[in-house]
């Protein structure tokens, strides 16, 4: 067994600027694509060799962008609303005495030193500390339970999302997509009153800001280059 630190062997590249509008978890938004980006010492073809036999690889990662832990043995999960609290170790909170993520995501596809993979749920910049292959065949128990987080967190009406012409174009197609994918997840914190707020997320470039009507439609209302 190694005693050697814990050395990232990867840069993620994602489309996430920032915390704010990352999903929260992997899988979610399939529009949302990375880049894992291998540090020199790792970027030799046998590092990825047989790779390509997987659609699906886990990334171990580290939530670089956290504050330190507080200590605190208990988290409040947005899928309780943000005021339940339950123990570290019941949830999935970055807020952990180690900060590391774990994000299964589609293999896109294998480059010279890089995998491109989907549903990403990551800040730019994210070390990247082990890929490992998704097993279907241990990895999926149909008979698992999860409770309060037995099914993932509902999506909304794509037909709220109003997106007009001159900004989807502005932003290009692939990432006007994206951003409707995310403005589904209700990004909004819980606890606000979301009607009478103005909201923004800085993700591929863009500085992207939105609002939510009397109707529940989510209506972007800018789009400038980051």
């Amino acid at each position: 067994m190694s005693n050697s630190p814990l050395q990232p062997v990867a840069i993620l590249r994602t489309p996430f600027a920032e915390k704010f509008g990352v999903p929260r978890q992997s899988g979610l938004v399939p529009a949302a694509e990375g880049r894992v980006e291998f540090l020199p010492e790792f970027t030799a073809p046998e590092f990825t060799r047989g790779l390509e036999a997987f659609s699906h690889v886990w990334l171990i990662t580290g939530f670089h962008e956290n504050p330190p832990w507080t200590g605190s043995a208990v988290v409040r999960p947005p899928r309780l609303g943000g005021n339940e609290r339950v123990g570290v170790f019941a949830s999935r909170s970055p807020n952990r005495p180690n900060g590391l993520g774990l994000s299964l995501v589609r293999l896109v596809a294998i480059e010279p030193g890089v995998i491109r993979v989907a549903g990403i749920d990551a800040v730019d910049g994210t070390p990247v500390y082990d890929v490992k292959p998704y097993l279907p065949w241990c990895e999926s128990v149909p008979s698992a339970s999860a409770d309060w987080a037995n099914v993932a967190p509902p999506a909304g009406d794509p037909a709220k999302v109003v997106l007009s012409p001159e900004h989807a174009h502005r932003l290009g197609a692939a990432t006007a997509e994206l951003v409707r994918q995310l403005l589904r997840l209700d990004l909004e914190p819980a606890y606000h009153d979301t009607t009478a707020r103005t909201y923004g997320m800085t993700v591929a470039g863009w500085n992207v800001r939105w609002r939510r009507g009397p109707d529940a439609a989510l209506e972007v209302i800018a789009v400038d280059p980051a």
